[in-house]
C-alpha cells in the first residue's frame, strides 16, 4: 500500500464550490417547487424529469458530505468506525456509483425527450412520452439506476484502514469491476446523448426558418440540457483514467484520483443551477423573484406541448414505428 498522503487541494476546491453553488442550488430548487404548485408549465414532462435530476444532485452532495467531510468530527468518526460493518462503509463507497448512474439515466432521459419533442412532434411515441404521469416519471427515473446498480449495491466487504485516516479498503477485483462498469455506463450515456443532439442539430439546421415561437422555446431548453451534458464528458475522462490506473498494481495514482473525486462530483452536481440561471430565462426570472421575496408571475406558455405545426411546411405523421485489498477508488 502506498502511504503517500493524497493532495488536500481538491477537497478545498470542493468546499469553495459548495459555498457558492449549494445555496444557489437550494434557491433554484425552492423556486422550482413553488412554480410547480401554481403553473402547469412547470409540471410538464421535461420539468418533471429535470426536478428529479435536481433532487439527485442534492441527494448526492448531501450523502457525500455526510459520509466524507463529516467523518472528521470525533463523534461521527467514532460512530462510523465502530459500526462500519453495518453497511456504513459499503454505503459510503457504493453511493458514489449509484448516484452516478442516477444522473446518467437522468441526462439520457432529458436528451431523448428533447430529441423526440423537437424532431418528431407529431409521432405517436412523442404523444405517449408527453402524456406520462409524474408518478411514472419518478418510478422510472429512480428504479432504472437501481437495476443498473444491483451489481455494485450487493457488495459489502469494505472496511476503513485505520481510525486516523479512515480510508476505505476494497478488494482490487471489485475496484477494477466498478471502475470499468462506470466507464462503460458513462460512455453509453455520452454516446446516446451525442447521437440525439447530433440528429437534433441536423434537424434544426434544416428547419430553422420555419420554427414557431413555441418550438424555439423547446430548442432553448435543449441547449440547457446540452451544456449540462458537457459535464458528463469531463466525468468520462475522469473514469477513463480511473479504469486505467485500477488495472495497475501501483496504488499511488489510485490515491490521487480518489482525491480528485470531490471536484468531479461537485462539477457534475453544481453545473445544473448555472445552466438553469443562464440558459432558462423564464425559470431564472422566477428564481430572481423568489430571492427578492416577490410573488411569482407565470405565463403558462406550453413549454413541452406537442406542436402539430412546428414548421411552415406541413409534417406528415410518421406511423412506421407505432406498434487482494486495495484503497478504494471511485
Amino acid at each position: 500500500m502506498n502511504d503517500t498522503a493524497p493532495p488536500k487541494w481538491p477537497m478545498l476546491v470542493y468546499y469553495g464550490m459548495s459555498l457558492v453553488s449549494l445555496p444557489l442550488y437550494l434557491l433554484v430548487f425552492v423556486s422550482f417547487l413553488r412554480l410547480r404548485c401554481v403553473s402547469k408549465t412547470y409540471n410538464s414532462v421535461f420539468y418533471s424529469i429535470l426536478l428529479q435530476h435536481c433532487i439527485a444532485d442534492l441527494l448526492a452532495m448531501t450523502f457525500f458530505f455526510a459520509t466524507n467531510p463529516m467523518r472528521v468530527l470525533p463523534y461521527i468518526r467514532d460512530f462510523y468506525f465502530k459500526y462500519q460493518h453495518y453497511y456504513i462503509t459499503a454505503a459510503s463507497y457504493n453511493s458514489v456509483y449509484y448516484f452516478l448512474y442516477v444522473r446518467c439515466t437522468g441526462i439520457m432521459f432529458l436528451s431523448l425527450q428533447r430529441y423526440y419533442v423537437i424532431c418528431f412532434p407529431t409521432h405517436k411515441l412523442t404523444f405517449r412520452v408527453q402524456a406520462v404521469s409524474s408518478i411514472k416519471i419518478i418510478l422510472v427515473y429512480w428504479l432504472t439506476p437501481i437495476l443498473i446498480s444491483i451489481v455494485v449495491l450487493k457488495d459489502t466487504d469494505f472496511e476503513y484502514d485505520n481510525y486516523e485516516r479512515m480510508a476505505i479498503l476494497a478488494d482490487h477485483d471489485v475496484i477494477q469491476r466498478n471502475t470499468l462498469m462506470a466507464l462503460i455506463i458513462v460512455s453509453i450515456t455520452c454516446a446516446v446523448c451525442s447521437f440525439a443532439y447530433g440528429a437534433l442539430f441536423y434537424y434544426i439546421r434544416q428547419h430553422t426558418a420555419g420554427f414557431s415561437k413555441s418550438l424555439r422555446r423547446e430548442v432553448h431548453l435543449a441547449i440547457q440540457v446540452f451544456v449540462l451534458l458537457l459535464a458528463f464528458f469531463a466525468i468520462l475522462v475522469y473514469y477513463g483514467f480511473q479504469n486505467y490506473f485500477s488495472q495497475s498494481e501501483d496504488t499511488g495514482p489510485i490515491f490521487y484520483m480518489r482525491a480528485l473525486y470531490p471536484v468531479a462530483n461537485g462539477l457534475l452536481s453544481y453545473i445544473n443551477p448555472f445552466c438553469i440561471l443562464f440558459l432558462n430565462r423564464d425559470l431564472a426570472s422566477q428564481v430572481f423573484r423568489t430571492a427578492t421575496c416577490h410573488r411569482n408571475i407565470t405565463s403558462d406558455f406550453q413549454v413541452s406541448a406537442i406542436i402539430t405545426t412546428s414548421t411552415k411546411h406541413p409534417m406528415k405523421r410518421d406511423t412506421s414505428h407505432d406498434g487482494p485489498n486495495s484503497p478504494v477508488t471511485f
